[in-house]
Parts: C-alpha cells; structure tokens; sequence
C-alpha cells in the first residue's frame, strides 16, 4: 500500500539525498584520485627502472669499444684484425653483454682493411672494398670528418640482418702525431641491449617506446629510419600494436655520446577500474537512498502511530478521571446513608434489647453496614490517590496514641469475637508522616487481622525501632494467607479476597491502598503468613 507523506518528508529526503550524491561523489573523486596518482607513480618508477636498464646496457658497450681505442692507442696503430678479436674476446670476460656483431676498419681511402663478425652470420666480404659504395658521397664526406678525431661517434639505429638492429659506434685512429690512419666502428646488436629495459617491467602492463633524437623509431627487430627493413616479423611489443593514447605516456632522455634515446612508457590498457568504482557509487547511492527512505517511512509511521497512541491515552486517562470521579461520588453518597442506617441500628437494637432474635438480626444488619462504610471508605481514598487529590502532609505523629484510636474503632468488632489485643511497644521517638494515611493503614491490618482471627482469639501489636526505622507488626492466630494468594496481594489487577471466620466479605483493596500509601512514605511491608497458622503482618516508616 501506497503511503502519501506530507511535504515535509519529501523536502527531508531530497535534502538528504542531495548531501549523500555530494558525498558519495566526493568520496569516488578522491578515490580515483588516489588510484590515479598511485597508477603515476607506479609508471614513473617503470620508466625510470627501464631507462636505467638501459643507459647500463648502453655503458656497458662503451666500456668495451673504449677497451679496444685503448689497446690501439698503446699499440701505436700496429694491431691486426686477430689482435682486436682477441682483446674483445678477454674483455668480454668482465662485461655483462653479447658480442658486437661486427668490427671494421677502415683506412684513410675508405677502403676495409678488415671485417670481422663475431656472431654465427654469413660473412659480407667485406675486406678491399670501398665504403662509399654502401654510404654514398655525403657519407664518405662525413666519414673523412670523423677520421680525423679520435672521439666516439655513434649513429642511428640500422637494419642489419633478418630480424636484427646495430648500433654503430666508432672513433677515429690517430698515429703519434695526431694524423688520421682510420677509422674503427663497431656494431652491437641492439635487440639484447633493448631486452635490459623490459628485465624489470612486467610486459602485460606497460608498452614501451623507443625514439632517437632525430625522431626515428627502432624496437627489437626494425629500425624505422627509412632504410630497408630485411625483417619480416616486427617486434611483437612494438608500440604502435597497441592502441595507446600519447599523451599517456612518460618519457625519459637517455644519453649515448652525441645521440639522445628518448625511452617512453605507457600502459597498454587504460584503468578499468575507474567505470567499476563509478558503478560501484552509484550502487552504494542508490542503495543509501533506499535506506534512507526506509528510515523515513518508517519514522513517518512510527510517528503517526504515536498521535494515534497519545490520542489514545488522553481518552483513557479521560474515561479513567471519569471512572474514579464516578467512584468518589458513589463513596461520598453511599457512606452518608450507611452511617444513618448503623445509628438507627444502634437505636433499634436498645428497644429490642430483651428481644434475642431481633437483637441477631440488628447486630448482623450492623456488621455488614460497618463493613460496607470500610470498603466504601477504602474506596473513597482509593479514587482520590487515582485522580491526584490526596495531598501528603507529612507531621509529627503519637503513633501510640494513633494506634490506641484505631483500636477504639473497631472495639465493636472485637467484642463481637470475643478477641483481646495485646498492645506491646518499646518504641521511643516521633513518626514523621501523614497522620490520615497512617491511620488508615493501621485501621487496615487491623480489620484483616480481626476478621481472619478465630473467636475468642489474641492479637497482638508491637512498636519497636529497627536502626533508622520505626516497625509496626500486627500478629494473629487466624486462618492464615494460602502462598498462592500471597503472590498477589497487593496486584490490582488481581485482588484476592476471603471471607472472614464469620464469613465477614472484603474487597482485598485496604492492603492494596495501604502499599500505595507506604511508597508515599517510602516504607515498606510485610507479611509472613501459613494456611491455617496465622499472619505476620510488618510495616515500616523510615525516621528522621
């Protein structure tokens, strides 16, 4: 069923609504935020570990090329093809590379003087011919310029063989006086040197990008730099195989004497975690938004349910004020009448006093009216606690004198049974209390303690002090309180009533109403009571 809710509940949960979509949305923004920089850091540091493989590898191939312009600098230009294969051969003892693919030399007429592999190749011949052949005017143009210096020169990246890349590095050799005798290049095979970058960097994540300063590309297999390319197979992490934004990736510039390598990396899948993680919020929002409303309707119920309630109680407290107004005009009405009728008794029964019969008759009619003017009593004061018109006035109190009254009262019911009471107290001090209630209470256990008591019998009353408490306890020989009546005597809703030794009726209410005015007083009572043994009834009222 459709619940309609006032406005209010609707501004409620928008305004809700809006504030958990702002923090939902911040909380995703910071999130992803995180997880990029996090993604940053994490390319950063494999580019940075890739170049740094690979300047290492590049360093190791000029230690070893500086090797060899060493060895023919102290050799004073007098070395052979064997001495330069052999010196590589023991030099590579304490290096972490392959060999060079090649070494050539080349003398002053650009012409090899040798040429030498050093990986299983099929031989080129190289030896007698003329490089001008392979490298044309402007080449040789070049080649004379860098004969005549002994520095290092390297060049571009260049197809070799299927599936290989060289870099060539060379430097001119000079005799004692500095004049040109040649010129030394090397080529190393630039796959093994490339592998460095991929050694700590898992290939399923990142793709790399390898460039020369002059804007040429090469990976593992091909150098992109317009020459021919002898490989049929491209490198499979090629980085144009992967469809990769390149403004993703990150670039470091790795020197090589007078060239520049720019190492780029990238991811080679943009983070699908991100669509996931907004997903994910909009779930959690939506799942928020429910609870909410959740909680919102049934607050609207719990609280619409309440007015119902508390409409609820003001009839009840209304029928109940009623009921107990209705009660205390009933006690009030009735106990005049009643008193009437025991003084006429009380006139009557001195006319029929030579009259046995009449005289029965008189004194039962007058049993029953006093009885009916108690509970009526009883009652009257019960409505008046019920509707808050009692007013508790507590004062000092002669509970003795108290007592004695209360006795005199209900000396009409002693004579009748034949009872004597047998008044003790070594009680000394004041009683501060409301003397009304008190006296009720008293009158109260007084006419339980007649009633159940047999004829003929003894009561007993004692007045003691027990710490800072003044103790009243009444004792009969009566008939006793069954247990499962003892559990109920002072519950409202289930009074328990007996009939007395001469069939006297009670309402059960006196000792229900003497509680209530005990907890005004913040006393307590007691009863210790056997089927058929008698009763022990205690209370007490706190001193001082």
């Amino acid at each position: 069923m459709l619940v309609k809710f006032p406005k209010r509940y609707y501004l409620v949960f928008a305004f809700l609504a809006l504030i958990t979509a702002i923090a939902v949305y911040w909380g995703t923004s910071r999130i992803i935020q995180q997880e990029e920089a996090a993604r940053t850091l994490n390319l950063e540091r494999a580019n940075r570990e890739a170049a740094k493989e690979f300047q290492e590898a590049l360093n190791n191939y000029a230690t070893l090329i500086s090797g060899v312009k060493s060895y023919i600098e102290i050799s004073n230009g007098s070395f052979t093809e064997n001495d330069i294969s052999s010196f590589i051969e023991r030099q590579l003892g304490g290096l972490i590379m392959e060999r060079p693919f090649s070494v050539s030399y080349i003398d002053t007429s650009h012409i090899f003087i040798f040429d030498f592999t050093m990986q299983p190749v099929p031989n080129a011949n190289l030896v007698g011919k003329s490089i001008a052949k392979f490298i044309g005017k402007e080449g040789t143009l070049r080649m004379d310029s860098l004969m005549r210096k002994s520095n290092f020169y390297a060049s571009d990246p260049t197809n070799l063989l299927e599936g290989r890349v060289g870099l060539p590095l060379g430097f001119g050799v000079l005799d004692s006086l500095g004049n040109s005798m040649g010129y030394i290049t090397s080529i190393a095979e630039f796959a093994p040197i490339l592998d460095k970058a991929y050694v700590h960097t898992n290939k399923d994540d990142f793709v790399f990008k390898f460039k020369s300063s002059n804007g040429n590309y090469f990976d593992r297999s091909r150098a992109h730099n317009g020459q021919k390319i002898y490989s049929v197979n491209e490198d499979p992490e090629f980085f144009k195989n992967f469809d990769v934004k390149e403004e993703t990736y990150i670039s470091s510039v790795v020197p090589f004497y007078n060239k520049e390598f720019i190492l780029s990396t990238a991811y080679k899948k943009s983070h699908e975690g991100f669509l996931a993680l907004g997903v994910t919020s909009c779930l959690w929002y939506l799942a928020i938004l429910g609870f909410m409303f959740f909680l919102i309707s049934q607050y609207y119920l719990y609280e619409r349910k309440n007015k119902i309630i508390a409409s609820q109680k003001v009839r009840l407290s209304e029928l109940v004020a009623t009921k107990n107004k209705f009660f205390s005009i009933l006690a009030n009405d009735l106990r005049g009448p009643l008193s009437s009728v025991i003084n006429f008794l009380d006139v009557l029964k001195v006319e029929h006093a030579n009259n046995n019969q009449n005289t029965t008759i008189i004194n039962s009619l007058e049993d029953s009216s006093r009885n009916s003017i108690s509970l009526l009593d009883n009652l009257l004061k019960w409505s008046k606690l019920q509707t808050d018109q009692v007013e508790f006035t507590p004062v000092a109190l002669d509970i003795m004198s108290i007592t004695k009254d209360q006795i005199k009262i209900q000396n009409h019911a002693l004579q009748n049974k034949g009872l004597n009471i047998r008044l003790e107290s070594s009680f000394k001090g004041e009683v501060v209390g409301d003397k009304n209630m008190v006296a009720t209470i008293i009158r109260n256990v007084l006419s339980n303690a007649i009633k159940f008591s047999h004829d003929n019998d003894i009561i007993v009353i004692e007045l003691t002090r027990l710490d800072n408490k003044f103790v009243f306890s009444i004792e009969d020989n009566g008939i006793g309180i069954p247990e499962h009546d003892k559990q109920r005597l002072f519950d409202l809703t289930e009074i328990t009533s007996r009939v007395g030794t001469r069939n006297e009726k009670g309402s059960g209410l006196g000792l229900v109403l003497s509680n209530e005015y005990l907890k005004a007083h913040r006393g307590d009572i007691l009863i210790e009571s056997e089927d058929g043994k008698g009763t022990l009834v205690t209370f007490t009222l706190p001193l001082g």
